[in-house]
């Protein structure tokens, strides 16, 4: 089903992408189109669970268990009980060697539950451009918090 990476450089340190990082954990709207209401059922230290609602009603709504590794710079978001698919989507921010600039990557890992079920060629080029769109979206803004965040 959906299998996509899209990878592009950040004209901003780690810690200011993570902060969008993390901020869209509670605030995808901001950083995602499409996306109506997000609820938190869940915080642990460990993960976050949420449901996120969309505005494209055809879109199924999602339960998501998000795993959250800053060493590692990830932050994973697990499908939970959704009825077709399973799988992950993963945000990943890797320094590079300049301090200022990093490495933003975006995948998506979803599999049909059924063996047998046929996938949409639509379906997955909705995926590939949500996540590409949603991607170049984090890069801006955070290209836009570390330009205030400079002149502070």
């Amino acid at each position: 089903m959906p299998q996509h990476k899209y990878k592009v450089s950040v004209h901003a340190r780690f810690g200011v992408i993570w902060q969008k990082l993390l901020d869209k954990i509670e605030h995808p709207q901001k950083y995602v189109i499409e996306i109506r209401h997000v609820e938190i059922l869940e915080r642990k230290p460990d993960h976050i669970v949420r449901r996120v609602q969309f505005e494209n009603t055809s879109w199924q709504e999602l339960k998501e268990l998000i795993i959250i590794n800053e060493k590692a710079g990830t932050i994973v978001y697990r499908l939970v009980d959704h009825p077709y698919f399973t799988g992950d989507t993963t945000n990943i921010c890797r320094t590079t060697n300049d301090a200022h600039i990093s490495e933003l990557e975006y995948t998506i890992d979803w599999k049909l539950k059924d063996p047998n079920g046929i996938e949409s060629t639509e379906i997955k080029d909705d995926a590939r451009q949500a996540l590409e769109l949603s991607a170049r979206e984090m890069k801006r803004a955070s290209e836009e918090a570390e330009s205030v965040h400079g002149k502070l």
